[in-house]
This record gives structure tokens, sequence and C-alpha cells, in this order.
């Protein structure tokens, strides 16, 4: 039985400009979860349990922001390590100053990352990448319609992150659909 997953990101409507954001409203998701009962909408961030593995997701663009707020831009130009590390060592998904990315104090344990999950989804416009840092896999699956239609897939079990893509017209004329 399959669940759908729904987190307001940054541009959402009933999104402050805030963390942690709380669901989408009701009156908004209402037609929605009539037609897909089994839709659940989350808070941002999100704490999934998935049998004995935990995963975080995070809508926004923390990526962009932390390369603009950088202190030191990594020489080796592996942005995703530095953020996977960043993000694990820190133990917070968003370490930036408070005028960059605010918070709502009382709420600010929603994103801290300890203990550190099994995996941490950092929902961003920027290029898909997957990384690991203290054993916590943080991957970003990108702009579903940026990347031509490509995702990443999460194997539980097996703790692998996959890349997948939806195939366009000419992948199913190849095959002969």
């Amino acid at each position: 039985k399959s669940k759908f997953l729904f987190i307001p990101g940054p541009s959402d409507p009933g999104s402050p400009a805030i963390y942690p954001r709380p669901p989408l409203p009701q009156h908004i998701t209402k037609e929605l979860k009539e037609l897909v009962p089994s839709a659940e909408f989350l808070s941002n961030p999100a704490r999934v349990q998935y049998c004995t593995q935990e995963i975080v997701i995070f809508r926004e663009d923390i990526v962009t922001k932390m390369c603009r707020n950088a202190v030191y831009f990594p020489q080796t130009s592996n942005i995703a390590e530095h953020v996977a590390r960043t993000l694990t060592c820190q133990g917070h998904l968003a370490p930036l100053p408070l005028h960059t990315a605010p918070v709502y104090w009382d709420f600010d344990r929603s994103l801290s990352l300890y203990p550190l999950p099994d995996l941490v989804v950092v929902a961003d416009k920027f290029e898909p990448f997957s990384s690991q840092n203290l054993e916590c896999q943080v991957i970003n699956p990108g702009s579903f319609k940026r990347q031509d239609f490509q995702f990443h897939t999460y194997v539980p079990s097996t703790r692998v992150v996959e890349e997948s893509q939806v195939p366009g017209e000419m992948d199913i004329m190849d095959y002969g659909y």
C-alpha cells in the first residue's frame, strides 16, 4: 500500500518564509485528499519512520543559500560532499544566520539532525546529488522537470539510492510501445 507525502515548499500558498513550515491548509488539499485517500500532508521539514529507519525531508533551496553565504568556498568544487558534511556535522538543516534562514525559536528542534537520521532528502533546485557522511545519506533529487524527469529512489532494505527516470516520448518509441 503506497502513501503519497506532500510537503510544502518555499513558493507554496500558506507557507510563511520561516522554518518550520506547517502543512498545506486543508481548504487547499481537501479535493486532492478525496481523490487520493492515501495522501498525507506533512510539515516542512518532515520526519518519516520506515521500519527501523528515519528519513528527514526538507523542501528548501538550502544548497543555494549555503553556497551564497559560505565563508569558505570549497576548492574541490564537490558541493554535494560539502553540503552533506556541513548538515551532518552541524546537526541542523539550516546552519545559516537568522536573516538568511529565519526560524521559530520554539520549534528549532524540528530542524535538528540529532541523532542523525539514515537519510536526509534536501529537495532543492540545485543539481541532483547523493553523498554520505557519518553513515547518513544526504540526497537532492533536484528539479523533476529541469532534470528530464529524473528522480532518486531509496531502497530501505539495502540503504541504496538509485537514479531513475520517467521515459520520454523518444524513449517510448525506441521500445516500440
